[in-house]
């Protein structure tokens, strides 16, 4: 009896314990949501560190080279080349890490399993030249419609850039787009890229050259039964890549005569501008060989 009174005398009445738990109810839902924001934080985290992280080392090491505004300019439009992979990657449900930037080496991601098929490899390889083209394109519409040469000018790198790596070659877009045509298609890559590095002598491209070795060495062994299904393609995903893949290049070719021609015709108001695009242009140049994507598969034994 006397433990029931003392614990009726403690206990708080049921008005104010309603006043309590009114009270504690918004705590409550803000704790479970800052709780949900730090668990997202948390798996945001790596990628932000090492996209973001990357993206920003390269910009300052560009900026140093051609300025910040370029440097910028140039590593966004890398950087939707590289989404392109990965929006198609992820459609068809691959793993893919999150692009990571080397200042002058280049950018990449990595596909944590092999595509199943040479449509899939091709699929993913021409997603990041038609983003990456897109991007340039904007780029330059913006350059035209508000009269900025840099705009102009980044977009003809962007399209330099994209062109390039759509070469029919080793690790490079184009030679994984051209496996859902024909893999006899490096050879003439291989020779392209070949000339390229002996006129242009450039250590990126020697490194290229030497990694596509596997791929021109496997045109001349007999393939498993494992490769022949790999290399399997309908006609009708043949004819839509080869569509895809040459129109591309038609529309890329196209488009940088446009800008080149824009170029000309804005009217610069100092020699020293117009020195800074011609250096704006040859970073585009300089930087072809080092957008790239090693998206295939080495541990697989097809190439």
């Amino acid at each position: 009896m006397i433990s029931d009174s003392t614990d009726a005398q403690l206990a708080p009445p049921p008005e104010t314990t309603g006043k309590i738990k009114k009270a504690l109810g918004p705590i409550a839902v803000a704790g479970i949501v800052i709780l949900k924001f730090l668990a997202k934080i948390k798996f945001i985290l790596p990628i932000l560190l090492k996209t973001g992280g990357s993206m920003l080392v390269t910009i300052g090491v560009y900026a140093m080279v051609w300025g910040w505004k370029f440097a910028v300019g140039f590593v966004l439009l890398i950087m939707l080349h590289e989404c392109g992979h990965l929006i198609v990657a992820k459609k068809f449900g691959l793993k893919v890490s999150a692009p990571m930037f080397i200042p002058f080496v280049g950018a990449f991601i990595l596909l944590k399993e092999a595509p199943r098929n040479a449509w899939m490899e091709a699929c993913v390889g021409i997603g990041g030249p038609m983003f990456g083209s897109l991007a340039a394109l904007l780029c330059h519409a913006a350059g035209i419609l508000f009269g900025a040469p840099l705009l102009i000018a980044l977009a003809w790198s962007g399209y330099f850039l994209n062109l390039f790596n759509l070469a029919p070659v080793g690790m490079l877009d184009g030679g994984r787009i051209v496996t859902a045509l024909s893999p006899w298609l490096w050879l003439p890559g291989f020779v392209l890229l070949a000339w390229l590095g002996w006129t242009h002598p450039n250590i990126i491209i020697w490194i290229l050259l030497l990694m596509s070795l596997p791929r021109i060495f496997s045109l001349f062994r007999k393939r498993s039964e494992e490769e022949r299904r790999y290399f399997e393609v309908a006609p009708a995903q043949r004819w839509a890549m080869g569509g895809m893949y040459f129109g591309l290049i038609a529309a890329i070719v196209l488009l940088m005569y446009v800008a080149q021609v824009e170029l000309q015709r804005l009217p610069h108001p100092s020699r020293n501008q117009g020195q800074r695009i011609a250096e704006w242009r040859s970073a585009g140049v300089q930087g072809a060989a080092t957008l790239r994507c090693p998206i295939g598969a080495l541990e697989s034994g097809r190439v």
